[in-house]
């Protein structure tokens, strides 16, 4: 259980301020320019030195067009082996080109002859189009393999997959445990994109009944992935499975010139049921400037959108709805990993403008996560709520101008607490925080700093009916007055 300590302020309505006054909010800053470096690069979609990245998708096809049942595809269920047909449209088509699954269902029982993992490979240049989400299925026999994948884009530029639903032949259970490996099923992966991929637009697609990601990036700049839905995992266990969007770098690799290094990925207007995912979104490894926004996470087994706590930086979170998560709707820094130890997450990523109801986090900043800008965000707590924004060992934080509401009489507007750490990892306390702006309602309590060094909290509403302030003597805060 927390610790609760401290004084409490007995002003049930108060406003806090810096003694010169409230100033006006000044215009939206760069993470870097909150903490003192606005010469610096910026969050989201820009480039290193600063300029605005336009991230292009695939034109529209211009050349010919493949109809796969033409190729002898059935799209009647249970009637054999279609891969093979697809494969022969991929194959014949060249760049500019467009391969057409009508509405059906496709059974995919091989794999093809340069990757035995996978079910088909995206080539250069060609867009592989079904009738829409539903209307259109592949249905993989695929079952756990290691590194199995239904679409599979490696090395590939100017393509596309969009219209189309991707499920397996698992009949099992899903996933729920994340302590629990099993029990698994399913192809690895839905669509899996990676090793240089770029200018990759994944559209319209649905991913189901798969064992690690739904849909994965990695080592990819410029991949689009958009108005996607990913649910039912068949494992959420430790060690990769049950991840919904899963957009990641290198390990160990931060290198903005390295052909594998990954930014400017875009996901957005994506749906995640979270019923049976580990994380809905999560960036992993040094991934860079990428953009998570309008999407949409109902429900979840943990953190809803997770930066994996190994180096992520300058991502940009925002707009996105995440309710009814029993963990955090956004989280910076995880005490997880097996094969790689997690801890902080990198420096500057912006999380504002999200919309987080009823999770039991708003956001969560941890394990020496530094300067992050979490700002004008809408969170509402509910019944078994814990937290609006949560900070431990969060360095250089700025918490500014959210809005906080609902909740019981155990939640609290904003903490900043002590972090144990994890196995020695990212242990310590909060250092050069700014609380500002943040207007804070409803029946439960406030703002508490429970431990942390040069804590700044200033020109704060604050209206509840629990506890308004409650700060520690042995936390080191500065700024706090208030009226009524």
């Amino acid at each position: 259980m927390r610790r609760r300590c401290g004084i409490a302020l007995g002003l049930l309505v108060l406003t806090l301020s810096a003694c010169t006054g409230d100033a006006p909010a000044p215009a939206r800053p760069t993470p870097e320019a909150t903490t003192g470096s606005p010469t610096g690069p910026r969050a989201g979609l820009v480039a290193t030195d600063g300029t605005p990245v336009d991230v292009p998708v695939p034109d529209p096809p211009t050349g010919s067009s493949y109809d796969v049942t033409e190729l002898d595809a059935d799209p009647e269920p249970g009637t054999g082996d279609d891969a093979p047909a697809i494969r022969e449209a991929l194959a014949t088509a060249g760049a500019g080109d467009e391969v057409v699954l009508p509405a059906g269902v496709y059974d995919l029982r091989s794999t093809d002859p340069d990757d035995a993992e996978a079910n088909l490979l995206l080539p250069d240049g060609v867009r592989l189009r079904g009738a829409g989400q539903g209307a259109t299925v592949l249905r993989t026999s695929l079952d756990g393999e290691d590194d199995s994948a239904v679409v599979r884009a490696m090395g590939v530029h100017d393509a596309a997959v969009a219209g189309l639903t991707i499920s397996s032949e698992h009949t099992g259970a899903l996933g729920t445990d994340p302590d629990d490996e099993g029990p698994g099923g399913g192809p690895m992966y839905g669509v899996q994109i990676g090793d240089g991929s770029r200018r990759i637009l994944v559209e319209d697609v649905s991913v189901e009944l798969f064992q690690r990601h739904g849909i994965t990036l990695k080592g990819t700049r410029e991949v689009t992935v958009t108005g996607c839905r990913v649910a039912d995992a068949t494992s959420v266990g430790p060690g990769g499975s049950g991840y919904g969007i899963a957009v990641e770098g290198m390990a160990d690799q931060r290198d903005p010139d390295a052909g594998d290094d990954s930014r400017h990925n875009v996901v957005v207007d994506n749906h995640l049921d979270g019923t049976h995912l580990r994380h809905g979104i999560l960036l992993q490894f040094p991934t860079h400037n990428n953009l998570i926004a309008g999407n949409t996470i109902d429900g979840g087994v943990l953190d809803a959108i997770d930066l994996h706590g190994e180096g992520e930086y300058l991502n940009e979170i925002r707009d996105n709805t995440v309710t009814d998560v029993p963990a955090a709707a956004v989280a910076l820094g995880n005490s997880g990993g097996e094969k790689h130890r997690h801890d902080a997450s990198g420096e500057g990523n912006w999380v504002h403008d999200n919309r987080l109801v009823g999770n039991l986090q708003g956001v969560l900043v941890i394990l020496g996560t530094p300067d992050t800008l979490v700002e004008d965000n809408d969170i509402v707590g509910s019944r078994g709520s814990a937290v609006g924004i949560e900070l431990r060992n969060a360095p250089g934080t700025v918490v500014r101008d959210n809005s906080v509401a609902g909740g019981d009489a155990d939640f609290w507007a904003i903490v900043v607490t002590e972090d144990e750490g994890t196995d020695g990892r990212g242990a310590g306390v909060a250092t050069d925080v700014l609380i500002a702006g943040n207007r804070v309602t409803g029946p439960a309590n406030g703002i508490d700093v429970e431990a942390g060094r040069a804590i700044e909290v200033t020109g704060n509403s604050v209206d509840v009916d629990g506890t308004p302030v409650r700060v520690s003597p042995d936390a080191e805060v500065r700024g706090v007055s208030g009226t009524r």
